[in-house]
């Protein structure tokens, strides 16, 4: 229940990591009937192609070369966050992406984060992932000190058994990754990237607490509540009744660690295209996979809207359901290329994602001109009642710019990835390292400019020629590759961030 009937909305921002829009279409029959009672925004477009800039933008409201966190060691600042906070929000995220966590500072400014993408069991016993990464962002020198304040930290949590059942799974987690071998174990604990283990349960399960407590403890305010699910980002490992939904049969954990990790693994994949040596059955299989991991992220939000419903906000809640980029499942894009993932790719199907706004005071409404996922900061901080006053037929902060909205994909640095990618070719590399790519959308129309010196252009239908593009949109995309040349590429990159992140394919 509301304060008052002045009081400014609940909101609940939903991210399914990586998740592409035509399978959400497809696959998110949740998403899509809740779409035809609110407002669905069709020509969504992601501010950039990968979770640490496009996160950025959202919670700051700006493209990346003006918050500059666009560099694989790179830190967010949380404005979103403060700016609800001095309106009287109760802010809480539960977030499994590493990007936005605490390894990043993103959980700075929230009045209660847990990260839930670690190796940790119970999502009830203490945030152990979570817990070392804010000791060591203060300083990193310290290991012994860190595990000393997590043991006593672990001691005095209300679920002390459970806590150390977590700290078990992360030791082993550790030892794992220093010692390639274990690796070899066929169990998630021991698999490279802490993916494996996650649950989408460990977010569901925490927002139910989070609701519960607030209701108890904090209902004389709003609430502002962000998570992030990561089962469309790989590794895709769908439930067995959905393996055997898409694919007529279940995987062995090995066989979905061969798929993830040599066939849905980005560089790999290129390597492969490169070779001659795609098996386009396992391609085919990978599909099917995300298929399943949407519509496993779809059955949670139903859970969602129960759990809002159960804790008596559902009728002053705003629901914002997105994906911060989306993906390559290995199928050409409009320019001809072929990848898995979402690096060194500025495709249709990484920057075009899902965005449905929901409330029950909305009527339903289509949207059908470009908009940026960044403008969701000013709906979130200036616009709800707007919004809500106008049963959606207004949506301020999120209506076309001039018919052109803007994505971009600064240099990312990270020269170390040359090396260890030797059979890459290195222009490919380049792409992902050395070159600012920047895009501008309208209703039809989509044109790339590249620090390359590269220029493309597409109606939909197919490439056409830049004169022909219109001028506006042209403009548009220059204007963005000037604004980022003022950017170099380097990249202050620890082991341990490099080991993290070469096993989620960005290394």
């Amino acid at each position: 229940m509301k304060p008052s009937d002045n009081s400014p909305p609940n909101i609940v921002l939903v991210v399914w990591d990586a998740c592409r829009l035509d399978y959400a279409q497809e696959y998110a029959s949740n998403l899509t009937e809740l779409a035809t009672e609110n407002v669905w925004f069709e020509r969504a477009i992601a501010p950039s192609p990968w979770s640490l800039p496009s996160h950025a933008s959202i919670f700051t409201g700006k493209y990346p070369h003006e918050h500059g966190c666009h560099r694989l060691d790179g830190s967010i600042d949380n404005d979103l966050v403060d700016r609800l906070s001095e309106k009287g929000y109760r802010t809480y995220g539960i977030s499994a992406n590493g990007f936005a966590s605490q390894r990043t500072g993103f959980h700075e400014g929230f009045d209660e984060f847990h990260y839930t993408g670690g190796r940790e069991r119970y999502p009830e016993g203490l945030d152990v992932s979570g817990f070392a990464q804010r000791r060591l962002g203060k300083d990193e020198s310290v290991d012994s000190g860190v595990l000393a304040a997590t043991l006593r930290e672990m001691v005095w949590h209300a679920h002390p058994l459970k806590s150390a059942a977590n700290l078990l799974s992360v030791g082993l987690g550790e030892l794992s990754d220093a010692y390639a071998p274990l690796q070899r174990v066929p169990h998630p604990v021991f698999a490279p990237d802490s993916g494996y283990c996650y649950s989408p349960e460990h977010n569901t399960g925490r927002i139910g607490a989070v609701l519960e407590d607030h209701v108890r403890d904090h209902n004389d305010s709003p609430f502002f509540l962000f998570t992030n699910y990561m089962n469309t980002h790989r590794p895709y490992k769908p439930r067995p009744e959905l393996q055997e939904k898409h694919l007529g049969r279940t995987l062995s954990f090995r066989e979905i660690r061969r798929l993830n990790e040599h066939v849905a693994y980005p560089w790999e994949f290129v390597e492969d295209i490169q070779n001659g040596t795609i098996d386009e059955a396992d391609v085919e299989t990978v599909r099917e996979l995300y298929a399943g991991e949407v519509e496993t992220v779809d059955e949670h939000l139903e859970r969602i809207h129960e759990l809002l419903e159960e804790a008596g906000v559902l009728e002053d809640t705003l629901i914002v359901v997105t994906s911060d980029h989306g993906e390559n499942l290995g199928e050409g894009d409009e320019r001809g290329q072929r990848r898995m993932g979402h690096e060194a790719s500025v495709s249709d199907a990484v920057l075009r994602v899902p965005l449905l706004v929901a409330h029950p005071e909305l009527d339903g409404r289509t949207v059908s001109g470009p908009v940026s996922l960044k403008d969701l900061f000013e709906l979130f901080v200036n616009g709800t009642g707007e919004l809500l006053a106008s049963d959606g037929r207004e949506v301020p902060g999120l209506l076309p710019f001039k018919g052109a909205t803007a994505s971009q994909y600064p240099a990312t640095g990270g020269e170390k990835f040359f090396e260890r990618h030797p059979g890459l070719d290195p222009e490919t590399i380049r792409h992902r390292v050395a070159y600012h790519s920047t895009i501008a959308y309208d209703e039809t129309w989509k044109v790339i400019a590249e620090s390359t010196g590269e220029r493309w252009a597409g109606d939909g239908e197919g490439e056409r020629s830049l004169d022909n593009a219109p001028a506006r949109l042209v403009e548009t995309a220059e204007k963005h590759l000037a604004a980022l040349q003022q950017f170099g590429a380097e990249s202050g990159l620890s082991e341990e961030d490099i080991s993290q992140l070469e096993a989620l394919g960005y290394l």
